[in-house]
Formats: C-alpha cells, sequence, structure tokens
C-alpha cells in the first residue's frame, strides 16, 4: 500500500492536522482543573496559567498578543467554524497541483473536544487528480475518536525502482496507479490518555506502466482488491489538537494484508512514531519526530515503505527511495511573531535499506528548508502553510493547511 499512499494524499490535506487523533486538552477529564473552571475563575488565576498554554480555547477570551500571549487564545467554539482553501503547491513528484479543501469543525457537545467534517479535490501538472471525503469525531467526552475517509484518485508517479541507490530520472518510468479506497478506525480510550483500536481498509488499486513495459524485476500482479484489517495504538499527551505546544503522540500502526481477504500476497506493515514538542518561550515551539517503518513477508513494489508521500524529509521526490525498512528524523523550530503569522525553520535525515541490520549513518538522505504560517481560522489556531525545502539536489514548495507535525 505504500507505493500508492501518494493518492491518500488528498485525505492527509484533508483532515490535517485532525487526522492525526489528537486529544485537545489533557486535563478535559479533571473537572478540578483550572481548565474547567468558569471563565471568570480563569482570569483571576492568569498568573498560574503557563502561557505557552494560550492555545487552548478553553482558557482565555480572545485578546490581542502581548509577550505573554504571543498567539490568540479564543474560547471553545460553541457552535461551529467552517475552513475553505484552494492550495496551491509545486513538489517534484506532482510539478505544480490545485487542491480545493473544505473543513467543517464542530462538537457533537458544548465543552466537547471538536469533531471534523471536511472534502477534498485535487489536480497536478502531471495529471494526477483525486478526491475524498471523511470524519473525524471525538465521541463522549474524547473517549471514542471515529474515522472514516472515501475517495478516488489517479496518481502519475515516476518509478525509479526499488532501494536507496536509485536510477537517475532519466532512467525510470511512468507509473500509472488508480485506487478507489474506504477506511474506518475506532479508538477507543482504555486509560489515561492511551488509545487502542481498530482499523480497516478496502481498496482497489490497479498498477501500469503506460510507457513501458512493465520491469523485468518485477514479478506481482499489479491489480488488486482486498480489505485491510489493522491495530492503531497511540498515547496522546499533547496540550492542543492544532498547534500543540508541550507533550507528545507516540504512534503505532499494523496493517494485516491476507490472500484471504483479496489480496495477492501475504505481508503486513509496520510504523511506529513519536512526536515531541518544547515550549522554549512563548511564542517559540521545538517540534520533533522520529519514524520508524518496515514490512514483513511477500511485499509488492507498491506497500514498501518510501520518502516523498508524506511530511517526512520534505524535499524528496515521492517514490523515488523505496526499500523494506525507513527511518527518519526531523526537528522544526516555530516561532510566532503575531496573531496570525508565523515562521518554522526544519531540517531531517532518513534513510531506505533492504534489512534492519543495514541500517547506518554513512548512506543517509538529509533535507532542510524554512516556511511561512498564516492562521486562516477564527476560533481555532488552524494554520495555511507555505514550506520551502532542499533535498536530493531540488527545491520543492509545498502548500498545506495545519502543520507538518
Amino acid at each position: 500500500m505504500r507505493g500508492f499512499i501518494a493518492a491518500f494524499f488528498v485525505v492527509a490535506v484533508l483532515l490535517v492536522p485532525a487526522f492525526g487523533w489528537a486529544q485537545e486538552d489533557v486535563n478535559a477529564d479533571d473537572q478540578t482543573s483550572i481548565y474547567n473552571r468558569p471563565q471568570t475563575r480563569l482570569y483571576s488565576e492568569f498568573d498560574y496559567i503557563d502561557a505557552l498554554d494560550s492555545l487552548d480555547r478553553r482558557n482565555l477570551n480572545a485578546a490581542k498578543p502581548t509577550d505573554q500571549l504571543p498567539v490568540n487564545p479564543q474560547v471553545k467554539n460553541k457552535d461551529s467554524e467552517w475552513v475553505l482553501a484552494p492550495i496551491p503547491f509545486y513538489n517534484p513528484s506532482q510539478e505544480w497541483g490545485l487542491a480545493l479543501v473544505a473543513q467543517y469543525i464542530f462538537s457533537h457537545k458544548e465543552g466537547e473536544s471538536p469533531s471534523v467534517l471536511g472534502a477534498a479535490a485535487f489536480g497536478t501538472e502531471k495529471k494526477s487528480y483525486g478526491g475524498a471525503i471523511g470524519y473525524l469525531g471525538r465521541l463522549h467526552e474524547d473517549r471514542w475518536r471515529v474515522g472514516v475517509a472515501l475517495g478516488t484518485a489517479r496518481m502519475f508517479t515516476n518509478f525509479y525502482g526499488v532501494g536507496r541507490f536509485p536510477q537517475n530520472k532519466e532512467n525510470s518510468v511512468l507509473l500509472q496507479q488508480d485506487v478507489k479506497f474506504a477506511g474506518l478506525q475506532v479508538t477507543p480510550k482504555i486509560f489515561d490518555r492511551l488509545y487502542v483500536g481498530l482499523t480497516l481498509l478496502a481498496f482497489d488499486l490497479e498498477n501500469t506502466f503506460p510507457d513501458f513495459n512493465m520491469p523485468a524485476f518485477i514479478d506481482e500482479k499489479l491489480t488488486t482488491s482486498t480489505w485491510v484489517p489493522g491495530l492503531k495504538i497511540e498515547y496522546d499527551s499533547r496540550n492542543d489538537t492544532f498547534y500543540p505546544t508541550k507533550g507528545g503522540l507516540l504512534s503505532g500502526n499494523a496493517l494485516f494484508h491476507d490472500k484471504d481477504f483479496g489480496e495477492n500476497h501475504d505481508y503486513q506493515t509496520y510504523s511506529l512514531s513519536y512526536n515531541r514538542y518544547f515550549g522554549l518561550a512563548p511564542a517559540h515551539v521545538l517540534a520533533v519526530r522520529g519514524l520508524a517503518e518496515t514490512v514483513y513477508g511477500d511485499v509488492p513494489f507498491y506497500s514498501l515503505p518510501m520518502f516523498g508521500s508524506q511530511s517526512d524529509l520534505r524535499g524528496f521526490e515521492a517514490g523515488k527511495y523505496r526499500d523494506r525498512v525507513l527511518w527518519a528524523a526531523q526537528a522544526e523550530y516555530r516561532y510566532r511573531f503575531t496573531d496570525r503569522w508565523g515562521l518554522v525553520l526544519f531540517a531531517g535525515s532518513g534513510q531506505v535499506v533492504h534489512d534492519v541490520d543495514e541500517v547506518n549513518l554513512d548512506d543517509t538522505l538529509t533535507s532542510g528548508g524554512t516556511g511561512l504560517r498564516f492562521k486562516i481560522a477564527s476560533n481555532n489556531p488552524v494554520d495555511f502553510r507555505v514550506d520551502v525545502a532542499n533535498g536530493d539536489g531540488e527545491t520543492s514548495w509545498y502548500f498545506s493547511v495545519g502543520q507538518a507535525f
């Protein structure tokens, strides 16, 4: 499934950052916390509130930024809020493109963490296109998190083969991937901040090489129609869904592909990631992320871990580096210089190898860049982001809604 994960770009744009299943307020279940007291009490206890927690809309009424309060906090939105954005983008894989995104942010009950209903569509200069609708619900005081996504896409990418030493672009072949997918995820809270649940992904996928015959080393079937059960585990201590300033998110995922479910191969994919956020000072945040992915079994090329389809190592062409094991690490410094505007600097490193024992620090890939943030929502700190990244000798532009991680 990794090989056509670019087809899920529309879902990532659609629900980022909400699709992280984040917990908006880690103190939400503590009725004695100052986060849950009446707002008249909050004003009198402002000196006891960490300024970096001011993004929690439960804390204070809207105010202008100050040295103590660098970002405009908001009252928890009691009604609802629309976020609409046309998103131009450019990257080495798709060249120029345009995505249209609509998010409806709301709470099922007053005082609960926000749920998101969204839709998106995109088209690119490389003639890729797609669309999706999705829902992420936080139910019963965030004790249940339910997600649903439906979509379709046609993706054109350059296929370089497998391994960390790919061919030059002149030697790549055009890969066309047509996919229809539906996904369901249900993750109940087990205790404290731990969520454990099940996922189910159903998809029809067809891989073709329109300009050439199939590469000689590919001997698997290129069309599959299957459903894939999975397991998801998360420990979420972030203080905010959209713009965390402290805490972390540990996430583990496993997908089990089986011939009995319609798959052409028997294999599993595993991923483990950890995001951590440090409030260095008012308006200054350091975010770090680590990711590891591996596969087991008879894995087709289109399900191998690869760089370029997500925000890990921005600046790399999707699918140029793919193999059975992937790791990546990155850091991003975030600074808000006004209520609406922010600046980021980021850098990362990573590697794909065939086996775990081949992991080393000699053949790593690196990238780095900078970006601007502009808050586009009135009642939630949802940013429109523009990033420019350099990696693999190429410069890429990224336009999206929400933080990279």
